[in-house]
């Protein structure tokens, strides 16, 4: 790999945030707590000197991605960030292809399970969205 296709991290200031957000009609009942909204957990690489500064960073990126369109329906839309739903600091002294970026501890678990944790590359495949979430039929 060439050297400027790395991303230097020998500070230990990348970090991976998932900004929690939801897709739902401007005019809602509110009060109804247990309604269906489109909800996406979307993670962004942070540069941050600490973790806190991290996660304000990734709650102000989340705030500035709020917006309003109108649908197919012509339904009023809005996407509405919720929040942060993980922060995770990335050790790796040298971001590049091929790296380890996460990783999960599914703890000690029967085979099938583990044999569950995995998909097939049509479904990991044909289930990635367009950049474009402002999709008309939301």
């Amino acid at each position: 790999m060439k050297e400027n296709d790395k991303i230097s991290n020998s500070k230990g200031n990348w970090y991976i945030v998932e900004i929690i957000e939801k897709c739902e009609p401007v005019l809602r009942n509110e009060s109804q707590d247990l309604r269906r909204v489109l909800t996406y957990g979307n993670h962004h690489l942070i540069k941050a000197k600490s973790p806190k500064e991290a996660y304000r960073k990734a709650v102000k990126l989340g705030k500035e991605n709020e917006y309003k369109f109108i649908n197919t329906h012509q339904v009023e839309m809005e996407w509405i960030f919720v929040g942060i739903g993980d922060l995770l600091p990335i050790y790796e002294e040298n971001i590049e292809d091929g790296c380890e970026l996460m990783w999960a501890n599914y703890g000690n678990i029967s085979n099938r399970r583990a044999n569950r944790l995995v998909y097939t590359e049509s479904e990991l495949v044909d289930n990635i969205k367009p950049k474009n979430r402002s999709i008309g039929s939301v």
